[in-house]
């Protein structure tokens, strides 16, 4: 969980859908899809668009229309009510009827655009009669020329920028609230169209930005608003086209513009001056402009700054943790739930917030979520492995991944041959006497690891421990050919171990084997089941430990053991056991041929 809280806020403070042309286009995708959710909203009615749209291009035949015509239309504005004029109409060639236009522009308060021109291009002369109050912040580098109106124009209106800049992913969500252009008379800084016109009735615009360039403010009369850390103000579009009240030029002296903010531009079929937005592929620039003045009018551009960058990295952080804590749930289901919980959680604050206004890093935060949800799993993952090896240590490694993989492991398996082998320590009654619990333990610990190594060596399965006994299979859970011949290699091994171990307190090792079918199976009830060998053969071999007993001897193996392979025969002559004739073994009323005597030779 620390390395998770540690990820998510380097998460945080890299910011990735501020990092690049990658990231930012993500993050753009994901602001889109907030904008979608929450659907269209009612635009403010103190804003409207004058459009030259199919119905007035028809007239002027060209656009832009001339002079004599936009001063038509700006005359019919003014005379339908409107406060302030902003023409989104670039008019950078002189024309004769420019004292036409002029003459109508000077009727109120009225706006020119101005654009950024190729970095070739000649420098003109700017006379800004308005414009922001105060602009503070880094001088610009390299600021381009401008494409502006003539003088007789500029004498009439004041000027205000409208370039625009797109994002990686060519969608339109952001303004630059000034604009820093080269002009013949020196450095010029414009506002925005938006903001010149809002300034123009709100009252003076002050712009502050830091000098390491991240982020500033906007001031507009009592108005402020915080710029994001690309000294840009986001957009809260309205919805598609349309959404702001708008009128054809053709019948503008019929619209109602009282005390409105009027913006002019072209909506034509055919006009480049079209933007990708969220809502609308091909939304007009004069409507791009009129919502930046509608969010500006009533307090609700999108806020980005670095409040909103830090509660983006307190959010990824909760969502980190809380995807941490979910996937790392027992159970697939239950983590599969919860994380898919958090996930709707998390997407539903990320709306919540937008829809208060603020833009968070969607992007950082669905990271910092994949980030502790990734971790989570892996963790609850690597639990599941460390209790399941811990758990295979309570049974024979042959049969782990059966028992593992399938719910119910070893279920009909029908009877098969295997050697079953007894061992018992001699002795250890009166030795636990006289030792007590805790050496005791520790002598029934060294055994049991001496048994394990043994019967691993020589491919045996350890059926059970009980006490100071301990009964090893082989041949299962698939029999061999060489079961008789592992079965004698791991009591030598043994008996050689527990003889060269220094620890061993001297007591001796009882074997006793038996070899024949048995049945491998699972006992048990619902919640509690353990691998068991079943069979006459089990019973048998667990016999023969007292007719060992019984002659004083280490080594009790079974007629049936000793004639499996001709090994095991030579085996039994070489060590001198002695072959009894058939026996009776308690509790059983066959008889049963028996080979006995001691596993190491006395010394001579």
């Amino acid at each position: 969980m620390a390395g998770v809280v540690l990820g998510a806020l380097v998460l945080g403070l890299w910011h990735p859908g501020e990092r690049g042309a990658f990231w930012q286009g993500i993050e753009g995708r994901l602001l889109d899809a907030r904008f979608r959710v929450r659907g269209p909203l009612p635009a403010p009615q103190q804003v409207a668009i004058v459009a030259f749209d199919d119905a007035a291009i028809e007239h002027p035949a060209t656009f832009p229309p001339s002079r004599t015509a936009l001063g038509t239309v700006v005359s019919d504005a003014w005379q339908a009510g409107a406060r302030v004029l902003a023409l989104d109409v670039l008019l950078v060639d002189p024309r004769p009827d420019d004292p036409v236009l002029a003459a109508a522009l000077g009727r109120g308060t009225a706006i020119l655009g101005v654009a950024e021109a190729p970095s070739g291009a000649a420098r003109v002369t700017l006379r800004q009669r308005g414009g922001p109050s105060l602009v503070t912040g880094p001088e610009p580098h390299s600021p381009l020329p401008a494409l502006a109106p003539g003088p007789v124009l500029q004498e009439a209106a004041d000027l205000a920028h409208v370039t625009v800049a797109h994002g990686p992913d060519g969608v339109l969500r952001r303004l630059r609230p000034v604009l820093s252009v080269a002009a013949s008379n020196g450095l010029v800084t414009l506002p925005g169209l938006a903001v010149a016109a809002v300034s123009a009735q709100a009252g003076p615009t002050r712009v502050s930005i830091p000098t390491s360039g991240v982020g500033g403010r906007l001031e507009i009369g009592p108005r402020s608003v915080p710029l994001d850390l690309l000294g840009t103000v986001p957009l809260d579009y309205y919805g598609p086209a349309g959404s702001i009240p708008t009128y054809s030029a053709a019948t503008v002296s019929q619209a109602d513009l009282r005390g409105k903010i009027v913006f002019v531009g072209a909506t034509a079929t055919g006009f480049g001056d079209r933007h990708a937005t969220p809502f609308d592929p091909t939304m007009p620039g004069v409507e791009v402009h009129a919502t930046f003045a509608a969010n500006l009018l009533t307090g609700r551009p999108l806020r980005r700054d670095g409040v909103a960058w830090g509660a983006s990295v307190l959010l990824g952080l909760l969502a980190a943790v809380a995807g941490c804590a979910a996937a790392g749930l027992n159970g697939p289901l239950a983590a599969a739930a919860a994380t898919a919980g958090v996930a709707l959680a998390t997407a539903a604050a990320l709306q919540a917030a937008f829809s208060a206004g603020w833009w968070l890093d969607a992007t950082t935060v669905s990271m910092c979520l994949a980030l502790g949800a990734g971790a989570g799993a892996a963790a609850q993952r690597f639990q599941q492995r460390r209790r399941a090896t811990n758990l295979a240590r309570y049974q024979s490694p042959a049969l782990v991944e059966t028992l593992a993989t399938d719910a119910d492991a070893l279920r009909d398996r029908p009877p098969q041959p295997a050697v079953v082998v007894f061992v018992d320590v001699v002795g250890f009654t009166p030795h636990a006497e006289r030792s007590g619990p805790e050496r005791t333990h520790a002598f029934l610990a060294a055994f049991t690891r001496q048994v394990e190594r043994a019967a691993d060596r020589c491919g045996g399965m350890i059926a059970d421990f009980a006490g100071d006994g301990a009964l090893v299979v082989f041949g299962v859970p698939e029999p061999g050919a060489d079961d008789v011949e592992q079965a004698l290699r791991f009591i030598e091994q043994l008996d050689a171990a527990v003889l060269a171990s220094a620890d061993w307190p001297g007591l001796g090792l009882r074997f006793s084997a038996h070899a024949g079918p048995v049945r491998l199976g699972v006992l048990g009830g619902a919640r509690h089941r353990r691998v068991a060998v079943s069979g006459d053969v089990v019973n048998t071999a667990s016999r023969l430990q007292e007719s060992a007993r019984a002659r004083d001897a280490s080594l009790a193996l079974s007629g049936a053991f000793v004639a499996a392979t001709p090994h095991a025969r030579r085996w039994a002559e070489q060590r001198g056991l002695v072959r009894l004739a058939p026996q009776p073994l308690r509790g059983r009323a066959a008889l049963e041929e028996v080979w006995v005597g001691a596993l190491r030779q006395p010394a001579p």
